[in-house]
């Protein structure tokens, strides 16, 4: 299993998620406490440019790979890697409706390795490419 979860070291100025943002199961209460949770998810987001990792992230909040990725599925229904993509893509979205930059720069900027890596994980979550929502928006 890679741990590594690629992304150029580019920052991008985005409101942080709040817990309230993700689906979280009320009926559990095993998983992140709302006090780590938030934590992941603002360290999820100011490091999402960056090379981030599991081993990172899960560090970040002094547990281990393991127990984190349980752990944060537990509190998203998610898994880390699965909610990276989800907030990449909203990203790329946003970006694509202000028609300001290319798709392959949108796709380093948002922290994918390359424009058909983007390409590939909006059309497998959007049902459709970059460039023709980008048409219909």
């Amino acid at each position: 299993m890679n741990n590594n979860l690629q992304q150029p070291p580019i920052l991008i100025d985005r409101p942080l998620p709040t817990t309230g943002d993700l689906p979280i199961n009320p009926l559990s209460a095993k998983g992140l406490s709302p006090r780590k949770l938030r934590a992941v998810l603002e360290y999820i987001h100011l490091h999402m440019n960056e090379g981030l990792s599991l081993e990172a992230i899960a560090a970040h909040v002094n547990i281990s790979q393991f127990h984190f990725c349980r752990l944060f599925k537990q509190s998203t229904g998610v898994s880390p890697y699965h909610y990276l993509l989800q907030q990449r893509i909203e990203r790329a979205k946003q970006l694509l409706l202000q028609n300001q930059l290319s798709i392959a720069d949108i796709a380093l900027e948002v922290g994918f390795s390359n424009q058909s890596h983007l390409c590939f994980h909006f059309k497998r979550s959007e049902g459709t490419s970059p460039k023709q929502f980008a048409q219909r928006s």
